[in-house]
Parts: structure tokens; sequence; C-alpha cells
């Protein structure tokens, strides 16, 4: 079956919702809309409204949004992963099981309109954890694995994957991203905190905390933001910015040793992809653990790896399925 000229990247999340219009030889990003419409909002909208048929609701807001990247009127083959395929989403699948690679993922075709069909890619389960998207970003980076290694995968809630003999064998999550952000907003560390650019001052106290949380020192360690402030207060009460400014960094040091402790007995090496200033955070807490053999992908490489985990999954499915009712 003759593969498309295009495809249309849909990654739908929780909170926001992203097309892409792309080239299917080059992975070239033609055109891209995002939204503030995460599957939990549509969802929302959905059990407000008078409409019975989740799956009709959602697919509408779907091909509205179609027309911010390509024409109608022609053949579109939508690839679509993440929140959209979960009980609040367009149509739940059930997730796919450990070991995964590109050919062991549930999927499922929907038709949508007569010349625009949905691919949908379900998540992966472990006995105790579930992911939903990340597995296809995982998917995509395995053309840069060339050896077993652990693949860290940054973020609000942090997949750590075995990668064995070509496939992604299990993972963990890690909701560090979460908890910095429950702590440094609602904890009585709150008032002890205030964010800044990642300086070399501030450099030295998220290194104090990779060590101590490495060192499983966590919990231990959180008070003593607490106590700086005390100790530092003037007559008035007021807090030393800098102060404020150091904590910030060791709170986020000590999360993530802590999510990165077991590592250190790990003896496969270790491959991070973030961006921005996860991707540098990251990086420097790898640095503190000794003898760790890691690399780390440079910014841009997380956004491909969605789209070629895609494009697999879509070539796979043509090669092994009828897809199209016409060539395109």
């Amino acid at each position: 079956m003759k593969q498309p000229k295009h495809f249309v990247s849909c990654d739908w999340g929780t909170s926001n919702f992203r097309i892409r219009l792309i080239d299917f030889d080059t992975l070239e990003v033609i055109k891209e809309h995002k939204t503030e419409m995460g599957v939990k909002k549509l969802y929302q909208q959905f059990l407000s409204s008078e409409s019975e048929d989740q799956q009709a609701y959602f697919s509408e807001y779907l091909i509205s949004q179609l027309t911010k990247v390509t024409d109608l009127t022609e053949q579109i083959v939508i690839v679509a992963c993440g929140m959209i395929t979960s009980s609040i989403g367009l149509k739940e699948l059930s997730y796919s099981e450990v070991p995964f690679e590109n050919e062991s993922l549930n999927i499922e075709k929907l038709q949508l309109t007569e010349n625009i069909d949905l691919l949908l890619i379900s998540g992966v389960k472990t006995t105790e954890d579930v992911m939903r998207g990340e597995e296809v970003q995982a998917l995509g980076m395995t053309e840069f694995l060339e050896e077993d290694c652990y693949l860290l995968l940054p973020g609000t809630h942090s997949k750590h994957l075995l990668f064995s003999e070509g496939q992604y064998q299990t993972f963990r999550t890690f909701m560090t991203g979460e908890l910095f952000e429950l702590i440094s907003s609602q904890s009585i560390l709150k008032d002890s905190i205030q964010k800044v650019d990642f300086t070399d001052e501030a450099k030295k106290s998220f290194v104090e905390g990779v060590r101590k949380g490495i060192n499983g020192w966590l919990t231990s360690s959180l008070f003593s933001i607490r106590a700086k402030q005390v100790q530092n207060q003037s007559a008035l009460g007021k807090i030393e910015e800098e102060i404020k400014t150091s904590n910030f960094y060791l709170l986020s040091g000590l999360l993530i040793g802590d999510e990165l402790s077991y590592l250190k007995d790990q003896k496969l090496p270790i491959k991070m992809a973030a961006s921005g200033v996860l991707s540098l955070l990251y990086t420097e807490a790898l640095k503190v653990i000794e003898g760790v053999d890691f690399q780390t992908f440079e910014d841009g490489v997380l956004e491909y790896s969605l789209i070629n985990g895609q494009k697999l999954i879509l070539k796979n499915y043509i090669e092994n399925e009828y897809f199209f009712s016409a060539e395109v």
C-alpha cells in the first residue's frame, strides 16, 4: 500500500492539545497548531453538554482544529497518542504490557469522516505503573540507543525505562515535578522559596541538595529549608532573598537526587532526554553520581522522537493492515 505524503501528528494530553502536519519522509513539521483544550477540560465540557456520545464530541473538536494545519478535502491520516486514549478521552484503549516495542502496542483505527482516518495508540503498563504518551517518545528514540541502557525522560512525572535486547523491558514513574510544585506552593516551606535563574551560586545549592537526596536524606533535609528561613529572618521578620533562592534549588536538588539515587548501584549506561532547564538540572545531577556513564541528548530530540515514534507506528500499521480506502 502506498505510504501517505503527509500525516497529522496529534499529541493530546491532560492540559494541552497539539496537532502538526508532518512530511512522512523527512519528518519536517510543515504546520503546527496548539490550544489549551486538553482532554480534562474538554471532558468537563462534554459532561456539561447535552451530548451523550463522548467519542463524537471529541472527534468533532479534533476535526474542527484540523483546518489549522491541512485541507479537509484531502485524504488525512491522524496519528494520536496521550490521554486521548484514556477513559476521559476520545476513546479508551487498554494498556499494552511490558516488554514493549513498535509492534506490541494496542492500536485502533477510527474513520472520522469519509476521508479522515484516526490511528489511536494505547499506553503501556507494568504490574504497578502506567504511562500514556511517553511510550511513543521512547519508541522514537530507539535509533539513538545502540546498547542496553536506562532511558530517562524527566518531567512532572519522570519516566525511567529499561532498554534491553531491543525492547523496553520495564519502566518506573517518579512524581518529582509534581512533588516540587506541591511542596513549594502548598507546604510550610512555600514562604521560604523563591524562583531564580540557575546561576553558579544556585548550582552550589542544587548540588548540595542532589548529594543529600542521592544518599537518602530527602525527608530529613526538607525541614532545613524552613530552618534557614527562621535563622536568617531580620528583626522585621523579612527573609533574605538569597536564602529563598538558595532554598529553591536546594529543594530541587533534594527531589531530583532522590529520584536518581537507585542509579548509583546500576552498571548500565544512562541516556537522558529533556529540554530547557530540566535538561540542565538533570545533567548536573547525573554528574554528581560517581562513576556513572551517561549521555544527554540535545534539545529537539524529544520533539523529533515523538513524531518519529508516531511515524514508525503508522508505517508498521500500513504495512500490516489495509489502511486507506483509496491511495493518497
